[in-house]
């Protein structure tokens, strides 16, 4: 444990979902206490109180627009299917023509506009539901409103430092490398690395092995056993 705690510098623990429901972000808030995250990533169509608004706001982590293009929250539906599921359903939305680039700039910059009412502030960083801004033509409009609002942060670390099988970590691989250049032109900041709390198997490797540079860690709290291993952990 004292090796874990040696290497948690190098770690940013991001909570997603807040606003996803009463039980994601009152299990988000219980860790922000504890010093267990350091970044909340927010749906500002979510459902958040005002109480739960002004503890987040008063805490001293970093507070992160989490866009939202499919609006599962706005209309109070997790979808329940699988990713391949998820990814025909945005492929076929794109076809359809409900997410074209001009839809989603206009509506991320209301997302963004929101987030500047609810909170007072400008994000601190920029990230997706089902890392959607890593879509080449979305993450173009992504940079342009992190050029406008002054946002030092976007989601944008490697995910295959580790061994592991996920489809969703290579795919997210490949995304940063077309994204890679359009990155450096607009001199984006991120962590080196990316990964989510549920791809990490055995956490004495993972510390082991830990990458040079910062490892972001996306976790959804309100998931038992992803509570669980943030109390524990870190």
């Amino acid at each position: 444990m004292q090796e874990h705690q040696a290497s948690r510098n190098r770690i940013v623990v991001t909570a997603d979902d807040f606003g996803l429901n009463q039980k994601t972000n009152q299990d988000i808030l219980y860790l922000v206490s504890l010093g267990k995250i350091d970044r909340v990533a927010v749906m500002v169509y979510g459902k958040m109180t005002s109480e739960e608004i002004q503890q987040l706001a008063k805490s001293r982590v970093k507070l992160d627009i989490h866009l939202d293009v499919l609006h599962e929250i706005e209309n109070d539906k997790r979808k329940q299917s699988g990713e391949i599921q998820r990814g025909l359903d945005f492929l076929f939305k794109l076809l359809l023509g409900k997410l074209t680039s001009k839809k989603v700039s206009t509506d991320w910059e209301n997302q963004i506009e929101l987030f500047i009412k609810i909170f007072g502030k400008n994000p601190d960083g920029i990230n997706s539901h089902e890392h959607v801004h890593l879509f080449p033509p979305f993450f173009k409009i992504a940079l342009n409103l992190l050029d406008k609002y002054l946002i030092p942060y976007i989601r944008f670390g490697d995910s295959v430092f580790m061994l592991h099988h996920k489809i969703v970590a290579y795919a997210l691989h490949i995304l940063r490398k077309i994204n890679l250049k359009a990155c450096l032109k607009h001199s984006c900041v991120s962590s080196g690395s990316l990964v989510s709390l549920d791809w990490i198997e055995n956490f004495d490797v993972f510390f082991e092995k830990l990458p040079e540079g910062t490892t972001e860690i996306v976790c959804h709290p309100e998931i038992a056993e992803d509570f669980e291993k943030i109390k524990k952990y870190f």
